[in-house]
This record gives structure tokens, C-alpha cells and sequence, in this order.
């Protein structure tokens, strides 16, 4: 005689392993989501106490002084076909307002030949949600030699200039890069 035993192939349907395993998948789903999703830290800029947020792969800042005495800062880190980079100048002389915008815009039209820029919309004036009474802020996009289409900002306070950008936006999602290029905090 032939037991019936295979209570292991069988399933029972009770009321409790369906929403155990429903929790099971929920919390699986979720710490994968965790792990994968890059968690934005706060980088300071060398000895200015400047800082942006930046959730990319690693950043490390090469340091030179010019002949003026001012510090430059400079930045670059790829995540698949995008780079995310920064260039900062803590300036030796403290500038006014209008003069440290003009030096900025100068920096930005000088930098598009090095950066091959062929094409650029116009640099121009935006707002900022924590940006100081005291500084300002300017926005272009530039497209280069090899097609790929970058966005920048720039920041100044007279004695302070950065420059954010992203090249090759069109590769990753705009609140992505658009969180990196308004994150520049000036000192407080």
C-alpha cells in the first residue's frame, strides 16, 4: 500500500503566506532600492568652507595657486557617460559684487575654448533658493565638438568664484545633474 505523503508539493492556501510573502517582497524590493541609490554627501572646497552636494564616484580635488595669489580648485568625477566637475577660486583680493559677476563671465567664455565648446545658448542671471543676498548666480549650456551638450553654473561673492557643470546631460536625468549644479553653498 502507497502512502499519500507529499505534503512538501502541496500548497496550502491560508491567509497568512500570502501577505508574508507580500511583506517578504516589499522589504527585499525595498533595501535593494536603498543599497543601489547613491546617497548625496556634503564636500567642502578645500580651505574656502564652500561645499555642494555630490552623490557620483569618487572626487578629488587638484589644488594649484596662480601668480595673483589666487587658490584654484579643481574637480572631476565620471558616472558612466557623464562628469560631474567643479572649479573653484578663492580669489586673494575681495572683489564687489559687479566686479566678481564680471570676472566670472570672463572665466565662463574664456573656459569654452578649452573645454572645445563650439555652441553655447548665452550665459545668463538666475535665482537661487538659499543663494545669499550678497552674490549671484549665471546659468549657459554649451555643446561641444563631439555633440554632447553640457549645462554649468557659476557662483561668485566677490571673493569667491565656482563653476559647476555636467557634460553630457542628455546621458543622465535632469533632477540628477539639476541637484549637483544648485547645490553650491557658499560659506556661512
Amino acid at each position: 500500500m502507497r502512502s499519500e505523503n507529499n505534503f512538501y508539493l502541496t500548497r496550502t492556501s491560508t491567509n497568512l503566506y500570502p501577505d508574508m510573502e507580500n511583506l517578504i517582497f516589499l522589504l527585499t524590493a525595498s533595501l535593494v532600492y536603498y543599497k543601489s541609490a547613491r546617497k548625496s554627501r556634503k564636500v567642502f572646497i578645500g580651505n574656502t568652507n564652500c561645499s555642494f552636494s555630490f552623490s557620483a564616484g569618487p572626487l578629488e580635488f587638484d589644488i594649484t595657486e596662480n601668480e595673483q595669489g589666487d587658490t584654484l580648485y579643481l574637480a572631476e568625477s565620471q558616472e558612466r557617460n557623464v562628469s560631474y566637475g567643479i572649479l573653484c577660486a578663492d580669489l586673494h583680493e575681495k572683489w564687489s559684487l559687479e566686479e566678481g559677476k564680471a570676472i566670472l563671465l570672463n572665466y565662463m567664455e574664456r573656459l569654452q575654448k578649452p573645454f572645445q565648446a563650439l555652441y553655447n545658448t548665452g550665459i545668463s542671471d538666475c535665482t537661487h533658493w538659499h543663494q545669499q543676498t550678497d552674490s549671484c548666480t549665471v546659468m549657459d549650456y554649451w555643446q561641444d565638438q563631439y555633440q554632447q551638450d553640457w549645462k554649468l553654473k557659476g557662483y561668485t561673492n566677490g571673493k569667491i568664484i565656482a563653476l559647476l557643470y555636467v557634460k553630457n546631460i542628455g546621458d543622465a536625468e535632469a533632477s540628477r545633474h539639476d541637484h549637483f549644479l544648485d547645490s553650491f553653498c557658499f560659506a556661512k
